[in-house]
């Protein structure tokens, strides 16, 4: 799917990635995209052009213990405002209000290669602290 997150089940950092849109974003976004793996794999839950995968905040803990809920709600907060993370409500219960995520990879690409295009990031600003935050090398 993409070359910037890793394949595997390790929580692994990619510094470059992690410095650009900030470490526990990173690190959600790595198990995200390690879900969506197997989902493509398995053929399943391909909707709206995106394979998905959906987890209560409860279950989303079990997978990250040292974080609490709120800051996993923050984390994925942050990442869907950035626009690297798509969510949607897909639940055959109307009640039922379990997010779906999926990553919008084009985002993510297109912020890579940004830095990699002749600019430099620097390295005490996120994307999303202040979105003026590249200057020319």
């Amino acid at each position: 799917m993409n070359n910037l997150l890793l394949d595997e089940r390790p929580l692994l950092v990619m510094p470059k990635l992690a410095t650009l849109i900030g470490l526990n974003e990173f690190i959600v976004l790595q198990q995200i995209h390690y879900w969506l793996i197997g989902k493509e794999q398995r053929q399943q839950d391909y909707i709206d052009g995106h394979y998905w995968v959906y987890h209560t905040y409860e279950q989303w803990q079990e997978q990250f213990p040292f974080w609490s809920i709120r800051t996993l709600k923050r984390i994925f907060t942050t990442l869907e405002n950035s626009g690297f993370l798509l969510s949607a409500n897909y639940n055959k219960i109307n009640f039922d209000k379990t997010k779906w995520y999926s990553i919008d990879y084009g985002a993510l690409n297109a912020l890579f290669a940004s830095c990699q295009n002749g600019t430099s990031i620097v390295p005490t600003c996120h994307y999303r602290l202040h979105k003026d935050c590249y200057k020319e090398s």
